[in-house]
């Protein structure tokens, strides 16, 4: 995810149920000490204007991302907070960086991990930067219509030669009846303690056909790939995809519903390792 100005326009969904996430968890927050990554801090505006403000003074917050363009924005945008610093990572890379291991007391991630196609590793890898005792909260999407677009579309002609990978950015659960056992699975044998694991069914509305398509094209992977003129129609066929219902014709002007999945989890590595 490469498109730094779209994104800054159209994150509103994202930081939506952030800051929901970021409030339900306030007190634990409150109580983090040390240094704190932000895996998948994009931009880091969620870092600074929800994270932030809730972790005490002292807490120190080194944001990450695997796309340099988002760092070097972050870096740029928030030179003049002391607290905050940037590096960029790949969290499901087969090696961390030696001097981020168990570098780490606290760690966040939101709206990123679904992304990783080797969930394991990736919560692997977090297992590995955090000290002992330390804990990470994570909010991951189980589901979202728009994955369930994106491998319908992916069968039209026109696009089908930008989305031959489309299967590697459809979340592991996507079409998963028990997102939240199998969650646990994968946490208990990489070495977590589970402190919670749940799944939520949330909603967000969009004002209008607009709006949404601005969000969805901002986070989308394939337009990049795109000829301009394909992408700019491939950005309309998937906002009316998602938007459009059964029966019912689509008037561009109403609100767009948007219903998915969140798994919200809530980790500790033990002190002693088994």
């Amino acid at each position: 995810m490469n498109d730094v100005k779209g994104y800054m326009e159209a994150h509103e969904l994202q930081a939506h149920d952030n800051a929901d996430l970021i409030e339900e968890f306030s007190d634990e927050l409150a109580k983090m000490t040390g240094k704190c990554i932000d895996i998948g801090c994009g931009p880091a505006s969620v870092t600074r204007k929800l994270l932030m403000p809730r972790l005490p003074p002292n807490v120190h917050i080194v944001g990450a991302d695997i796309s340099k363009k988002m760092i070097e924005f972050a870096k740029q945008t928030h030179s003049d907070e002391k607290r905050l610093s940037f590096i960029e990572l790949d969290v499901e890379a087969e090696k961390i960086p030696k001097e981020l291991n168990c570098a780490f007391d606290n760690a966040v991630s939101f709206y990123c991990l679904n992304m990783c196609q080797n969930t394991r590793r990736a919560f692997e890898n977090i297992y590995q930067i955090l000290r002992p005792g330390g804990r990470a909260l994570v909010l991951y999407v189980a589901y979202h219509k728009i994955f369930d677009c994106y491998l319908r579309i992916a069968q039209m002609s026109q696009y089908k030669p930008y989305m031959t990978e489309v299967t590697k950015f459809i979340p592991k659960f996507q079409h998963c009846d028990s997102p939240t056992v199998q969650m646990k699975k994968i946490l208990e044998e990489t070495g977590f303690k589970v402190l919670h694991c749940s799944l939520r069914k949330k909603t967000y509305i969009f004002r209008n056909l607009e709006i949404a398509k601005k969000h969805f094209v901002a986070v989308n992977p394939f337009i990049s790939k795109m000829p301009e003129d394909v992408g700019k129609e491939f950005g309309n066929v998937l906002a009316r995809a998602f938007a459009s219902e059964k029966n019912k014709e689509l008037n561009e002007e109403e609100e767009v519903l948007d219903l998915h999945h969140l798994l919200i989890i809530h980790l500790e590595k033990p002190e002693r390792e088994k």
